[in-house]
């Protein structure tokens, strides 16, 4: 019976660190588990290939499309549709995101990775976005 006891406090004490840990300060080698259900955000990448989508815990993931998703910047909201079932599946590739357009047809943008968004990316993102605004102000001086 001690023994029993003695092995329960040792898992115990174990396993509390695990559970305690703070969801921002996880071991970003996990893959990645976007949740369709905690969807709270989402922001535009420049250059159209990628997506920036914040759950209900803050954490930030970067879904990276195969191709171009053109006109997400116009839309109002997204839908997600994962292949697993319900909406406590992880986004994962080869799910789509759906953007509806001015005139009712949908655009789907097909999903080719998910990875969690650092710093680093959001200093290219942001690099990208000087260059695009630079390269604009540039082309309205020509004409």
């Amino acid at each position: 019976m001690i023994r029993h006891v003695l092995l329960a406090a040792t898992l115990l004490c174990v396993a509390v660190p695990a559970v305690a840990q703070p969801y921002g300060d996880r071991d970003r080698r996990e893959a990645p588990c976007l949740r369709q259900r905690n969807i709270h955000d989402y922001q535009i990448v420049p250059g159209d290939r990628s997506l920036v989508v914040t759950d209900i815990a803050r954490q930030r993931y970067r879904l990276n499309f195969i191709g171009r998703c053109y006109d997400l910047k116009h839309n109002f909201g997204l839908a997600f549709r994962t292949r697993g079932v319900g909406t406590l599946s992880c986004v994962t590739r080869g799910d789509s995101v759906y953007n509806s357009q001015a005139l009712g047809a949908g655009k789907q943008c097909i999903v080719e990775s998910v990875e969690y968004q650092t710093r680093a990316l959001d200093r290219m993102d942001y690099e990208a976005m000087q260059g695009r605004d630079r390269r604009d102000r540039d082309y309205r001086d020509r004409r």
